[in-house]
């Protein structure tokens, strides 16, 4: 059962990214008369971009925990993560996109880390990764939103529900857009899961690092 629901959870993953990379390139931004944002697309047709569902709190700190003492370096753009070898084990090897996957040992939460070198807004990366989570999960919504800084970088976090085949889920992740590149950290589980693994998710998100 475990192997089959990371299954699932990674093929959505990889369709959402493959699809991300596309949009990357494929859309455009502009304003209309009355001042409000919209984008564009190739084939003519365009939406307006979407207001946050949840107002922005305060910019918290966070530092990586003294446990996290394993480090892994992102194969594309100036990025890193510690984390505790003793709570996670790599799950295989990273694929031809360069995403590294993680797994809580003798557990059902996981960790996928997708980096690339590409410069991006945080608003623009928000903004795909919202749309093409609602392409694998119709009813995927934004529930939590906050700036954090870590390791005295800003970064953004989301936590995002939805429904992927008749299974709850629950994204809890980790995103940045800058000079450095592009890196989205995301750990995932089953809504009702969530909670239980808060800790330990929270801990291994906090090992991201962004070099200058």
């Amino acid at each position: 059962m475990k192997k089959s629901v990371l299954l699932v959870f990674i093929l959505i993953f990889s369709f959402v990214w493959i699809d991300f990379s596309r949009q990357v390139f494929a859309q455009t931004r502009a304003r209309t008369e009355t001042g409000k944002e919209v984008i564009l697309y190739p084939d003519g047709t365009w939406k307006y971009v979407t207001e946050p569902t949840v107002r922005p709190s305060p910019k918290v700190s966070y530092i990586k925990p003294p446990s996290a003492t394993k480090f892994i370096k992102t194969e594309r753009g100036n990025f890193g993560v510690w984390y505790d070898e003793s709570k996670w084990k790599k799950a295989g090897k990273p694929d031809a996109e360069g995403k590294v996957y993680f797994q809580l040992i003798g557990q059902d939460g996981y960790v996928m880390v997708i980096a690339e070198g590409i410069e991006m807004p945080i608003t623009a990366l928000k903004e795909v990764v919202l749309e093409n989570a609602q392409k694998a999960a119709e009813d995927a919504k934004i529930i939590f939103e906050e700036k954090r800084v870590v390791n005295g970088r800003e970064i953004l976090c989301l936590r995002i529900n939805g429904t992927l085949k008749q299974i709850p889920f629950a994204y809890y992740g980790y995103y940045y857009g800058g000079k450095e590149g592009t890196i989205q950290v995301i750990t995932y589980t089953s809504q009702n899961l969530l909670k239980k693994y808060e800790q330990e998710f929270t801990d291994f998100l906090n090992g991201l690092v962004i070099s200058p």
